[in-house]
């Protein structure tokens, strides 16, 4: 790990405490580097000084303002973690792990996230349900989460599941999304695959519960494979969102409340995804507009009130431009990631179908 100065002007900027209500929300990009006078040891991991990463993405915020996320330097993807203007890397402590993503942070400051193992000695496999367990280099059995707290990490696999026949199932892949207040985990388990075995899954005080058949997360025991718990409210899951794709392969947000799941869509999109939400019930995530090209995305706030939901498309607020574009310039792509308890959002944009994507902080306009 290797701690920077970044980002001071920022520092206390994101402690909120009012829920937003309307737009213009100010963005705020975050594109990770490292000074050009900064010493080579102060340096985020895979910066030198005067460079900067090819790709920042912020996944999750918390009441203080600490980010997360993660960028790509030299070809590796980081995690990150920003506190009062210091950046972290952060790198899962495992020889040869290919990539870590820091995805989502509490108000204790415990992180949540994933990282990638390295291809295992075929000749002398760990368990399947090892934190080193990976096959080969494209096996989504490779990721798996992780919990990192005062500079500690382990990983984060679901429990073996027995089916009605009493066949034991490892499960050798996971993904940590968000953590609560409490310390309640979101996110998913999956097998070696991200489609038919992925399925929403937690991590509680109380026990695992999960999105298969009878798993313990819906009234009905019904099983929802394709689907992912991103977030939760804190105290006993009484409110989860997530993303699952139907028979017909359409991606739609979902929320869960009292073990119902209700499917959730703004106005005229075919495809959605809700990747956080706070104790007051503002979720966050994105969406396409039927017609749109395939990688255009909006981001959205949705308010407790079930109003419509704000849409949150990156703007260009800096004088001097954001990436070489213009004063006022709009992403192709806004994905809100994740939201904090004073409702502000923290995700990525890009510029142009295709191109790098950069972090951003979107401030609600009672505090601009």
């Amino acid at each position: 790990m290797k701690m920077t100065a970044l980002f001071s002007v920022m520092s206390g900027t994101f402690m909120l405490a009012g829920p937003a209500i309307a737009q213009p929300y100010r963005f705020v990009p975050i594109d990770v580097h490292c000074p050009p006078a900064a010493a080579v040891s102060v340096c985020p991991a895979g910066l030198a000084p005067g460079q900067v990463a090819t790709q920042t993405s912020a996944k999750g915020i918390n009441s203080r303002g600490d980010i997360v996320g993660a960028y790509v330097a030299g070809g590796q993807q980081h995690g990150f973690l920003i506190v009062h203007g210091q950046l972290t890397s952060l790198d899962f402590p495992a020889p040869g792990v290919r990539a870590t993503i820091a995805n989502g942070i509490n108000a204790r400051g415990e992180v949540v996230g994933q990282y990638t193992a390295p291809v295992h000695d075929s000749s002398n496999p760990p368990p399947e349900d090892s934190p080193l367990y990976c096959p080969s280099a494209t096996d989504p059995a490779c990721i798996k989460g992780f919990y990192y707290w005062r500079g500690q990490f382990s990983t984060v696999i679901f429990p073996t599941t027995v089916d009605e026949n009493g066949q034991q199932h490892p499960h050798p892949g996971a993904i940590a999304q968000h953590i609560t207040a409490d310390g309640d985990i979101y996110g998913c388990v999956h097998d070696h695959d991200l489609g038919p075995s992925m399925h929403g899954a937690a991590w509680t005080r109380f026990g695992t519960f999960s999105l298969f058949s009878n798993g313990g997360q819906l009234a009905d025991g019904m099983d929802i494979p394709m689907s992912m718990n991103n977030s939760g409210t804190p105290g006993g899951a009484k409110t989860i969102v997530g993303l699952f794709v139907d028979m017909s392969n359409q991606q739609h947000g979902y929320v869960v409340r009292n073990g119902i799941l209700a499917p959730y869509d703004p106005a005229g999109a075919n495809l959605t995804a809700i990747w956080d939400i706070n104790p007051s019930e503002q979720f966050v995530g994105t969406f396409r507009y039927s017609g749109e090209p395939a990688a255009k995305r909006h981001g959205f706030l949705q308010n407790a009130d079930n109003l419509a939901p704000i849409t949150l498309d990156f703007t260009c607020g800096e004088p001097t431009g954001c990436a070489g574009t213009p004063l006022g310039t709009v992403a192709f792509a806004t994905i809100a990631f994740g939201v904090n308890a004073g409702g502000s959002v923290v995700g990525q944009y890009a510029l142009v179908a295709g191109g790098p994507l950069h972090g951003f902080v979107a401030i609600p306009p009672d505090r601009n």
